[in-house]
């Protein structure tokens, strides 16, 4: 199970990962077979198709399976077809980490694997995508949609759009969103405490990969999950490498988009965005130089 959070680096997995001709699952088999998420348990109601079955089908010439794992419903669905113990899924991506371990038992084990960046060009990365991205996949409404148009980073940075230490919230299980908590109450305060359990649960539970190294994190997923021939110290066939770096190439141009009318000095170190935005995720920050020197060790490692 990779763990994602809108930070750019999903959509350059999706692609690398397809590389290896891996089974994926994201919200690309449900947009690709356009089937809902919205499920009964028990309920048999339902759209037709492939809907009450799993099913692997063509997107971008990737594949994936028909269930949608960065929703709450998705999952749920994902749940009722028993997609944990299907044995169909290579990789499955979310950013609700909570949610979608429920997908696995102690028979049916997942591996979490990370692909972390500096959280406040995650942040930036976010507001160029929420610009540019569909409609479907942003889930904004006009009203949203239209104000971030009209933003800059500054105002993005300062305003209800921007998280607040987004990973040490999900990690710990204490999500805020527009400023209000799941319960709809006022988002819980993060502590020190907060800090370390995230870091822990990274050092326990994940294999950890940076943004500023995609590459060299790709190589380390493959070491440990032997694709490609690249277990024990292998290395990924040329064909596999070259066709990694047109996805990271073509991940970082659409990284870009979504930011052609804004002030690239606003998003430069020590500006005012940039500030505001490490005073939002600070907590973020700590955690993000832990995992710098854990990927190091693990990679030593491998």
């Amino acid at each position: 199970a990779d763990f994602k959070g809108n930070g750019g680096g999903s959509s350059v997995m999706e692609g690398v990962l397809g590389c290896l001709n891996l089974v994926q699952v994201s919200s690309e088999g449900v947009m690709e077979s356009n089937e809902s998420n919205n499920v009964e348990v028990g309920g048999a109601n339902k759209p037709g198709g492939d809907y009450l079955h799993l099913s692997v089908v063509m997107a971008m010439g990737r594949k994936y399976i028909n269930v949608d794992t960065t929703t709450k419903d998705g999952i749920e669905r994902a749940k009722v077809l028993a997609l944990g113990s299907s044995g169909m899924a290579d990789v499955i991506y979310s950013s609700l980490l909570q949610d979608v371990s429920s997908l696995f038992t102690s028979l049916n084990q997942g591996r979490m694997f990370v692909l972390i960046r500096h959280p406040i060009e995650r942040e930036m990365a976010r507001f160029r995508y929420l610009r540019r991205g569909q409609f479907e996949r942003t889930k904004l409404n006009d009203w949203q949609r239209g104000n971030l148009q009209d933003m800059s980073y500054v105002e993005y940075a300062k305003s209800e759009f921007a998280r607040d230490n987004w990973m040490t919230r999900e990690l710990v299980n204490k999500r805020c969103n527009d400023g209000k908590g799941e319960d709809g109450r006022a988002c819980a305060s993060l502590d020190d405490k907060d800090v370390h359990t995230a870091k822990e649960i990274l050092r326990r539970k994940a294999l950890i990969g940076l943004y500023s190294d995609i590459m060299g994190a790709v190589q380390h997923y493959g070491r440990y999950f032997g694709w490609d021939n690249a277990r024990k110290g292998g290395r990924f066939e040329d064909a596999t490498m070259f066709c990694f770096q047109n996805h990271i190439l073509e991940g970082m141009r659409k990284d870009a988009l979504g930011g052609k009318d804004l002030d690239p000095n606003d998003a430069m170190e020590h500006s005012d965005a940039y500030v505001a935005l490490m005073e939002k995720n600070r907590h973020d920050f700590d955690l993000f130089t832990y995992a710098q020197t854990l990927y190091k060790y693990q990679v030593e490692l491998s």
